[in-house]
């Protein structure tokens, strides 16, 4: 079943909450990913989430490194990972580390596919502050500048970001099956992104269903 808002506006009250007291233990993410997880729980997906950067049962083995830690994990009576969730928030130093999410998502999705092809579903969410700092319009000087991102503001980017990984393809798979962006403000309200594809609250139901046809489609090719 999808979210509805006042689960979501938990989320966010509690996302806050944690954050208020330091972001090392990065348990400002858990009210997120618990909403996440119980929604695949309800659609037949039990779900691990990551306790810590050592957790054993969030860890996928990789084809360009030895493994990584997902935030969510969900696995098949074999132990084969069948879901796998990167979540990501940003709630200040938004130029200075806007690259570096982009680059762990999209290496984290590239080492997946490598090694386990489509057989594994991707999801990605992206938590993002709203405020005057990331609806600013940046101008970057670029000869080049793809027209997605002119007169754009990091609310844009992290669109677009969150449109291309499950547009693009990978050899005939998405990067990522599903993506999600929150704008979330300081004073506990929040907003949907304008594009219903990227809303939160459908999110655990496109991973299952993506998940239940691949289950479906390895069944048949074992018969």
């Amino acid at each position: 079943m999808p979210f509805t808002d006042d689960q979501i506006a938990l989320a966010v009250q509690d996302f806050w909450g944690a954050r208020s007291t330091g972001t090392q233990s990065a348990k400002h993410d858990k009210p997120f990913l618990k909403l996440i997880a119980d929604g695949l729980d309800s659609l037949g997906w039990p779900s691990h989430i990551a306790q810590s950067f050592g957790d054993r049962g969030a860890v996928v083995a990789g084809h360009f490194r030895v493994a990584k830690s997902w935030d969510i994990v969900c696995r098949d009576p074999e132990g084969a990972p069948r879901i796998c969730v990167e979540f990501k928030s940003q709630v200040d130093s938004y130029s200075n580390n806007e690259n570096n999410r982009y680059e762990e998502a999209l290496g984290s999705g590239l080492d997946i596919r490598a090694k386990h092809g489509s057989d594994t579903v991707l999801g990605f969410v992206f938590v993002i502050c709203d405020e005057p700092a990331t609806r600013s319009i940046t101008r970057p000087r670029l000869p080049d500048l793809d027209p997605a991102f002119e007169h754009s503001s990091h609310v844009d980017r992290r669109r677009v970001f969150s449109e291309r990984i499950v547009e693009y393809k990978l050899n005939g798979a998405s990067l990522y099956d599903a993506a999600a962006l929150l704008l979330v403000r300081r004073d506990g309200t929040f907003e949907h992104p304008d594009n219903p594809d990227l809303r939160l609250a459908n999110f655990p139901d496109k991973l299952a269903r993506a998940a239940n046809d691949r289950a479906k489609r390895r069944e048949k090719e074992a018969h």
